[in-house]
């Protein structure tokens, strides 16, 4: 049960009036009024009339010219070890239980794909639908069977979800913004909601694919989970007042915009939904609502970000909680939802905070259990990766820039719940028993990667500091080894408890250079040494496995033999005076093979170009959302909306497009 607080807040100073529907008077003076932060402090839950009044507090921020937009962090994209002996890979995700949403799904027999509306088909179009592919691994072809058009008007099929136990393909639609939004994101200068749709879809008989159910919620899609018959969406509600004449100048203006907030009932600034097509309802309550203990009067914030559970099978939202807070990343595990929100900055003479608050998923509820405030911030990459619950311990990495004159400080926290709203601190890095710093000063934190008793980070400004850090005894955790070797890796995957996968770029003299991927020997956790690296193109190569992990693919081919595959385009310097250029994409295949003694080697097995430098063509066209899929010795490559296809070893003789 949500917790009462008592709130009380109002519009600054009554300067200029003009009457509501009760003759009560209206402020036009907005200059007392302030965006809410992020607060040192537990969510609660507040009245009715509070909730209301705070909402529109944010709507009046707006009006005066000051922005309220949300911007989430690294929401819920990711990668899994991968541990199941299967034939063929799988979706690489944060945490192995917790699926995540993808443009491509396989079970084995068929791929299913969602094309993008700004990639090229092979018919020639830019249609937004999704094709089903039968495979046949053993020659490395597909053939389409069907498609699912799609016929939500605006909305764009975005990712999809695969339920292999019930052959039951998820859909998830959104309201689609161009890239160059995001840079936006927080100018809030759309002031206003997208959508966000979920289409369930019977694919028993794929050649025959038909809908069973559908969902409506106002919203901007921010991330999605799936864990079993659970779907957990997290949602950006914008309220807006549709008759708000924003470029109002006029006192009478004025007043009439402030008779219309006054008069708008909560009910409407919060969001709903409707299933089939049917009667539209109210996705939350007020007193579904949770906003920072310790809000001031003249705080506003207009923006709601709405956790739902949505049951698969009997079809139905089965809990919902609204946060009127603002916040920035999200990490969830299978039993734990945790947000964090940072301040936007920490720089020098102003250290930043992250305020992380936990929500316990059961099934189909989702119940709000306690927070805590950490000094640092989440940083500039995926915040998932910063943090990890393990034994129902939340383990968080963040980052201070106010020491040392603006250079980073990062700290390592471990916290705990003991019955109260507030998480507890069990132990954090550095302490006083050990002080050694994670990363040299000036080096910021560019990979983060949790086991369940270990972490891994990866600091960089010259050199490539790996820090290898024991969280076997929560109360006391302690660096146990460090190398130091040119470039970086932004991503880790741990392939065993003795070998870690690292890929990155390789550097020199600080500047980055062609994509590294590498292996890690850490039987030794205090002498961590590389065993293989492997070097790909000159300065200005990029992969998208450093950013996008689900352009991984991973497969466990026996004990003995993983293999990986992932994008990279290529660039090189042609000559010593000449700038880098682009030469070739395509992916880039790598087997990691365990001999006597668990001895692991790296080793190249070669690639499937797709695009290369000609007179016609100076740059990649389909960059981007490319992924792979690894079944036996068949490998599937999607580059753009076409899949190309081979033989492991046999990769010359590609087929395709399909």
């Amino acid at each position: 049960m949500l917790r009462i607080s008592s709130i009380t807040l109002a519009v600054g100073m009554l300067v200029l009036t003009g009457c509501n529907s009760s003759g009560d008077q209206l402020n036009i003076d907005y200059s007392n009024l302030q965006k809410s932060s992020v607060k040192d402090s537990p969510l609660t839950g507040v009245s009715h009339g509070d909730l209301g009044a705070y909402i529109k507090n944010g709507i009046r921020l707006r009006l005066a010219g000051q922005n309220d937009t949300i911007a989430l962090v690294g929401v819920l994209e990711g990668d899994q070890t991968a541990t199941a002996r299967t034939s063929f890979s799988t979706t690489n995700v944060h945490e192995i239980g917790v699926d995540e949403a993808d443009r491509i799904k396989y079970d084995g027999y068929y791929l299913y794909q969602v094309n993008r509306s700004y990639f090229e088909t092979t018919e020639g179009d830019h249609n937004n639908n999704i094709r089903i592919l039968s495979s046949d691994p053993e020659n490395a072809t597909l053939e389409q069977v069907s498609e699912i058009v799609n016929e939500s008007g605006d909305l764009q099929i975005s990712d999809i979800f695969l339920r292999t136990d019930s052959q039951q393909l998820v859909t998830i639609n959104k309201t689609e913004f161009y890239a160059w939004d995001s840079f936006l994101a927080d100018l809030d200068w759309r002031w206003s909601s997208g959508k966000t749709q979920v289409q369930l879809f019977d694919v028993q008989t794929p050649e025959t694919p038909s809908e069973q159910w559908k969902i409506e919620i106002e919203g901007n899609l921010e991330g999605s989970r799936r864990i079993d018959n659970m779907l957990y969406l997290v949602t950006r509600y914008v309220p807006n007042i549709e008759e708000i004449n924003y470029a109002a100048s006029s006192d009478d203006q004025k007043i009439a915009n402030e008779r219309l907030i006054a008069n708008t009932p909560v009910s409407d600034l919060l969001p709903h939904y409707q299933t089939n097509d049917g009667a539209i309802r109210s996705l939350v309550d007020a007193d579904d609502c949770l906003v920072n203990e310790g809000t001031e009067n003249t705080d506003g914030y207009a923006d709601i970000i709405t956790l739902s559970a949505i049951d698969l099978d009997t079809q139905q939202v089965t809990s919902a909680v609204c946060l009127n807070a603002n916040i920035q990343g999200i990490y969830s595990s299978t039993s734990g939802f945790y947000i964090g929100g940072s301040t936007n900055f920490s720089w020098f003479g102003f250290s930043g905070f992250t305020a992380v608050h936990k929500f316990k998923l059961d099934g189909s509820d989702i119940e709000y259990k306690a927070s805590k405030s950490l000094l640092g911030t989440l940083g500039w990459n995926d915040a998932s990766f910063r943090m990890s619950e393990f034994d129902g311990n939340l383990r968080i990495v963040t980052t201070d820039f106010n020491q040392n004159n603006g250079d980073p400080e990062h700290h390592l926290t471990i916290l705990a719940e003991d019955g109260s709203r507030e998480l507890q601190i069990i132990s954090s890095l550095p302490n006083d028993t050990n002080p050694e710093p994670i990363g040299k000063v000036g080096e910021d934190i560019f990979s983060v990667r949790f086991t369940d008793d270990r972490a891994y980070i990866v600091t960089f400004e010259r050199v490539d500091p790996l820090y290898v850090i024991d969280l076997s005894i929560p109360n006391s955790p302690v660096i146990v080894g460090a190398l130091e070797i040119p470039g970086f890796s932004r991503y880790l995957h741990p392939l065993s408890e003795d070998w870690l996968l690292g890929i990155g770029n390789e550097a020199e003299n600080g500047l980055i250079q062609g994509v590294k991927v590498e292996l890690y020997d850490i039987r030794d956790m205090a002498n961590p040494l590389v065993k293989d690296k492997l070097v790909f193109g000159d300065r200005n190569s990029n992969t998208e496995a450093a950013f996008d992990l689900r352009s991984i693919s991973l497969l466990n081919v026996n004990e003995q033999q993983k293999r990986l595959a992932i994008p990279i385009d290529i660039w090189q310097q042609l000559s010593e005076s000449s700038f880098s250029q682009w030469q070739e994409s395509g992916l880039f295949l790598f087997e990691l093979n365990t001999g006597e003694n668990n001895e692991m080697s790296l080793e190249f097995s070669g690639k499937m170009i797709t695009e290369s430098f000609s007179e016609a063509q100076s740059y990649p066209l389909n960059i981007g959302h490319r992924r792979s899929q690894l079944h036996n010795d068949a490998v599937f490559y999607l580059h753009g909306n076409k899949f190309f296809s081979s033989l492991w070893g046999e990769l010359n003789e590609q087929n395709g497009p399909y």
